[in-house]
């Protein structure tokens, strides 16, 4: 339930302030994101115990999160501030648009999954997970 808390809150704040600065808007919906996630991943790898409502709302923070991404790309903002997007994002935007609404999807539908136990959830954040590898594999510079 607090992720879907943080998912209306995080929407909320983003459309009131209007984008005024989208690298540091897209990262607040990241880390929500990479928190929902390692939320699930530690129910799935048996860390934390099984908690459907748990999951259903990690995957709610990261279906909304994963829509209202695209729009924080907007061209210049390819360089400047602290960022970790590649340039390719611009370059292939409907690609990047595309792996976005992908992730919202799967997202919903893991939150859908959950609803069947862990051993359902299981393979949906699996589909999840790997269109957030994908995205990173293409779109996110990589450091060291």
């Amino acid at each position: 339930m607090k992720f879907l808390v943080a998912a209306v809150t995080t929407l909320t704040l983003l459309a009131s302030a209007a984008s005024a600065d989208p690298i540091a808007d897209r990262q607040k919906l990241m880390k929500g994101i990479a928190d929902a996630t390692k939320v699930s991943a530690e129910m799935v790898q048996g860390k934390t115990p099984w908690d459907a409502a748990a999951a259903k709302g990690a995957m709610a923070t990261i279906a909304a999160n994963a829509e209202m991404f695209p729009s924080l790309f907007p061209a210049g903002t390819e360089t400047g501030g602290d960022t970790e997007a590649s340039p390719k994002i611009w370059e292939a935007k409907s690609d990047f648009d595309a792996l976005s609404a992908k992730l919202a999807s799967t997202a919903q539908a893991a939150g859908s999954a959950a609803d069947g136990g862990l051993e359902a959830f299981k393979p949906a954040f699996g589909a999840m997970a790997a269109n957030c590898k994908a995205c990173h594999q293409d779109y996110r510079i990589q450091k060291n």
